[in-house]
């Protein structure tokens, strides 16, 4: 059988014998079907395309009788259903589909097979997912097993999920097991389902890690924070390190008003919070524990807080006499100051790198100085993208240079002027790329500075730094442009492949 024969229920077998029950990882192991792509080219994910039509597209009504009378017509064929399947999109039509089918007579046993057999023998993503919405509408108990395999595939936990819901004796316990096995969308799709929960179990998960994604917190923070009993898990008297910080989490999400529900949204806001910074007052310093407190600081700087009267303003000032205590800094300072020696191989491991990233913000909040220590960082981290920016934003008209001529040291300029092509700069071989972009889009708040990068990002090979780079000239008053600016954009513009780019750089040689 050859990798493009190769069915979605093989493929998860494979991938349970190699890595357990998940989650699974993504990068190797492409699904049968997956189609090549341009290495230029921005194609989203059918799965974020499913999550992102479920939480923020209006549904589309789609006609779905014709295709409930070919799935009628072919119970005793059921073969005949993996092709067309294959030609419609499942997250379209399967709800439709669903209540279509309830409307109609037939027997549920013949679709129960066919079910089973599209969902088992399926090669292309929508035939396997329409196969699992199917199994939903006549399965039981039965098909847990095949529900969880195929589930663990995050392309199909979305459809996984609600066939569980339907079908199982015990459905959130089916669903509890699979949103473990998941970190993205399939986790948001299953942790949704376990709202209203009683299950203590599932509880003190949502609470400690079952809310935590890799797509944004926000989505089920105030699912946790409600579900859980936040403030009642609290107020226990025994309160251990991982509800601490997975409180901090929770209500740092609720507090960014993401796409969710949020801060005010959530009824016990104000108890918890107040709870929480007596937790604070007395537990270990993190980073993330300060992260939050000064997140949450900021927030009740806002008007926006429907809650009693004087409630924002003490706390707030409850948050702010708690983020002066010296051991935060103390904590920050050293995040900062350790692990700088190049020869250190923890220097370069990607967690003590993101350490150093969240001390440099929470030092940024707590107005510490800490330009050096992010200069000293770049050194030895020098495509760290969000280091430079941080740096930039930090620079005065005195320091700006010093970052500059750091940047002009350490970046491959040669390397980075390659020439222009419809580059997206979005994988790690472009992470140079990123990292002169961001030095190049702070330039605009100081004229006449940086003029050695200017001319490398107008020939760089991504689209966006090139623009950058434009936009950052046309910003300055033009008695602060280089007086080569005008060269170095006419040569952009002659070589330039991006038809709407090269139409800017032609109206910014008229000005």
């Amino acid at each position: 059988m050859s990798p493009r024969e190769a069915t979605f229920v093989a493929h998860a077998l494979s991938l349970s014998a190699l890595h357990g029950l998940g989650p699974w990882p993504c990068n190797g192991y492409p699904l049968p079907d997956e189609q090549p792509t341009a290495t230029n080219e921005l194609v989203l994910p059918s799965v974020a395309f499913d999550g992102i039509s479920t939480h923020h597209l209006r549904p589309r009504a789609q006609p779905v009788a014709e295709l409930t009378d070919h799935i009628l017509a072919d119970l005793d064929d059921p073969a005949r259903l993996l092709t067309h399947f294959a030609r419609v999109r499942a997250i379209d039509v399967a709800d439709e589909l669903v209540t279509e089918l309830r409307s109609r007579r037939f027997s549920v046993e013949k679709l129960y097979w066919a079910a089973r057999f599209v969902t088992e023998n399926a090669t292309q993503r929508e035939a396997a997912k329409l196969g699992i919405v199917l199994l939903g509408t006549c399965g039981d108990e039965r098909d847990c097993e095949l529900l969880q395999l195929l589930g663990s595939l995050e392309e199909f936990a979305l459809f996984a999920v609600v066939a569980l819901m339907n079908t199982q004796p015990e459905p959130q316990r089916a669903v509890f097991e699979l949103a473990q096995r998941h970190d993205g969308w399939g986790r948001i799709h299953a942790v949704e389902r376990l709202a209203g929960c009683t299950d203590p179990d599932i509880k003190a998960w949502l609470l400690r890690s079952g809310f935590r994604n890799n797509v944004m917190n926000e989505y089920l923070a105030y699912i946790a924070a409600t579900t859980g009993g936040l403030y009642e898990a609290l107020l226990e008297d025994d309160v251990d390190d991982a509800l601490i910080d997975g409180a901090a989490d929770i209500l740092e999400a609720l507090a960014n008003d993401g796409p969710a529900e949020n801060m005010n949204h959530y009824d016990d806001a104000v108890p918890v919070m107040h709870r929480f910074a007596e937790l604070l007052d007395r537990s270990e310093p993190t980073l993330g524990r300060l992260d939050t407190a000064l997140t949450l600081e900021r927030r009740l700087s806002g008007g926006d807080l429907d809650w009693p009267d004087g409630e924002p303003a003490r706390l707030r000032a409850r948050y702010a006499s708690l983020t002066t205590q010296q051991r935060w800094r103390d904590l920050v300072t050293y995040e900062l100051t350790s692990h700088t020696d190049p020869a250190d191989p923890q220097a370069h491991d990607e967690r003590r790198s993101h350490r150093f990233e969240v001390a440099l913000s929470c030092a940024g909040r707590l107005g510490m100085d800490a330009l050096p220590d992010a200069l000293a960082h770049l050194r030895f981290d020098r495509y760290n993208a969000y280091i430079w920016q941080w740096a930039m934003r930090q620079a005065d008209q005195v320091t700006i240079q010093q970052i500059v001529d750091l940047a002009e040291h350490l970046l491959p300029l040669e390397e980075l002027t390659t020439g222009p092509s419809e580059a997206l700069g979005l994988s790690s071989e472009y992470q140079a790329d990123r990292a002169l972009e961001a030095i190049v889009w702070n330039l605009s708040e100081h004229p006449g500075v940086g003029r050695t990068l200017l001319p490398v990002a107008l020939g760089n090979r991504v689209v966006r730094c090139r623009s950058t780079a434009l936009t950052v000239l046309a910003a300055w008053p033009p008695d602060t442009r280089p007086l080569q600016t005008h060269s170095w954009v006419t040569a952009a513009a002659e070589r330039e492949t991006n038809l709407a780019l090269q139409r800017d750089m032609l109206e910014f040689l008229k000005t």
